[in-house]
């Protein structure tokens, strides 16, 4: 059951008890005796209580509902009449229930808005159902001229509906812990049937991954990443969900640019040298967009360089980013990555 928050004086059975009168008072129609009441509350308590508990319990919802009042600015109050009985002066009312204010509704809609990187799947059908219904319970709102806003956040969302898919199954089996049974194909075109158990789901270029610890490796670092997109079926396995306790979502990727992670191979010190001519914001570029989150910028004292110090593995996309500065940077260190780039250089100038 929820808690009741800022109602002092009241203890745990108090607190069961006015949750569960509120309940009952949200969905009758018309007045409901005492003794009418009395059953309905004991039918649902395991230690019953008589009609001295029940007169006790009432003033502190009427507290519970001044406070309320008060604080959403909402006229509503518990009316007892001697020959009717309770009920809500607002029809419908549920004081511990799914009320929603001005401000939280629209953290709801941002929320909503932002959860469109999942739109196509029933993870974002379902995710946009319960805003609806959370918004359209609450008795704080004007519900008169409200509906759901669209497009009032654009996220690239070129993804693939198809991996988009199975991210719902892929975060139960995290939050379940439990293995899945994948048919995958690899970069080499291979593909297999492995036993999976998810750990971190993560969102980079426009796609998605799963870091796993998969059961069916035959090699020591059984963790890797698998691209959603090379995923042709999911089942529930039949297999252990195991947990590494070595594992660490931020140490795994620390020396990763993207996803790429690099089991055998140790990271490379890399210094990129930076010129601002012709590009006024580089430098303030690069230092809000971080090429890795533990880069190091120092810019002389001209202003005109900037020297970028990176600790990454090498990868397809360490040599993406450079070349993507085009004339704007220079290798440094070390000669074999500046190497690379020269002689990628020399193979794009030959193509014209």
């Amino acid at each position: 059951m929820p808690k009741i928050k800022n109602l002092s004086g009241t203890s745990g059975a108090r607190n069961e008890r006015l949750l569960i009168i509120d309940e009952i008072l949200s969905k009758i129609n018309t007045a409901i005796s005492a003794d009418n009441l009395l059953r309905k509350v004991n039918y649902q308590l395991k230690t019953k209580i008589g009609k001295d508990t029940l007169n006790k319990d009432i003033p502190f919802l009427k507290k519970a509902l001044a406070e309320y009042s008060k604080k959403k600015s909402i006229k509503v109050s518990l009316i007892c009449e001697r020959n009717s009985g309770y009920y809500y002066s607002l029809k419908n009312f549920k004081l511990f229930g799914e009320n929603v204010d001005e401000e939280e509704k629209n953290l709801l809609l941002y929320a909503t808005s932002l959860f469109d990187v999942f739109s196509g799947t029933s993870l974002h059908q379902k995710f946009n159902d319960i805003v609806k219904r959370l918004i359209d319970n609450s008795i704080t709102l004007d519900k008169k001229n409200f509906s759901m806003p669209k497009n009032i956040l654009h996220i690239d969302n070129g993804i693939h509906l198809k991996s988009k898919e199975w991210l719902t199954t892929i975060f139960d089996a995290i939050l379940k812990k439990e293995s899945l049974e994948v048919i995958y194909t690899n970069n080499k075109k291979e593909t297999k049937k492995k036993h999976l158990c998810p750990y971190v789901v993560k969102h980079y270029n426009n796609k998605w991954h799963m870091v796993a610890y998969d059961l069916t490796s035959s090699h020591d670092k059984k963790i890797n990443v698998f691209l959603l997109d090379n995923i042709s079926s999911i089942e529930w396995s039949n297999k252990p969900y195991f947990i590494d306790d070595r594992f660490n979502p931020e140490d795994y990727f620390r020396y990763s640019i993207g996803v790429w992670h690099e089991h055998e191979i140790p990271p490379i010190k890399v210094k990129l040298e930076f010129s601002n001519e012709g590009y006024a914001n580089l430098f303030d570029s690069i230092q809000n967009n971080p090429i890795h989150h533990l880069q190091k910028c120092t810019v002389n004292k001209s202003g005109n360089k900037m020297i970028v110090e990176l600790e990454v593995y090498e990868s397809s996309e360490l040599y993406s980013i450079i070349r993507r500065f085009g004339s704007s940077v220079k290798v440094l260190e070390p000669s074999s990555v500046a190497l690379k780039v020269k002689e990628d250089s020399k193979k794009v100038l030959e193509l014209y």
